[in-house]
């Protein structure tokens, strides 16, 4: 994309995976170009954290819940169509209007070659969180209790495809990290 430097006035192209700087110096942000200027941070679901959040016997149900409640902040939820379609129509319903909903078409060749050591492969729902990161630089990280992501080091995937640092971890690291107050029962 092409952009106007603020400073010089000189037409430069950004790169979304690069460090880009401008002849006069100045670092510019691909983020703060990209469509209108991105003010908010995504974070992507995974499909446990929507189970989690509204099933009612979960010891973990405060945090997701408090995190798909969230509102008026410079955080946002999202997460993508493969990963509705596999909690399911229940639960579907129940999902807050405030929720984002990513539509991923087709995943690369060389996303869904990635095998582990491990018996379980990552799923397409799984997937489907790593497209979206790539191809959205508003999505800042993955909230999940899966352990699929680490496995298959997803936040080394995504940083070498774009120039900004990612987070992974569950609802509770993600609660206390930006401090979200959770209702008591």
């Amino acid at each position: 994309m092409k952009v106007t430097c603020p400073v010089c006035k000189r037409r430069i192209r950004l790169f979304r995976n690069r460090k880009n700087v401008c002849v006069c110096g100045k670092l510019l942000n691909y983020r703060h170009f990209l469509h209108e200027k991105i003010t908010y941070d995504v974070y992507l679901v995974d499909a446990n954290i929507l189970i989690y959040g509204f099933e009612g016997r979960s010891v973990r149900r405060q945090y997701c819940e408090a995190i798909l409640s969230m509102k008026g902040s410079s955080v946002c939820i999202a997460t993508t169509r493969q990963i509705i379609e596999e909690v399911g129509s229940t639960i579907e319903q129940q999902l807050p209007e405030s929720l984002l909903v990513y539509t991923i078409n087709m995943l690369p060749s060389d996303l869904t070659e990635i095998k582990t050591d491990f018996y379980k492969q990552p799923s397409i729902a799984d997937l489907s969180l790593i497209q979206a990161a790539f191809e959205h630089p508003e999505v800042r990280g993955i909230i999940s209790y899966d352990n699929d992501f680490a496995r298959i080091a997803t936040a080394g995937l995504v940083e070498r495809k774009s120039s900004v640092k990612f987070w992974l971890g569950n609802a509770k690291q993600f609660v206390e990290k930006h401090r979200i107050q959770i209702e008591e029962e």
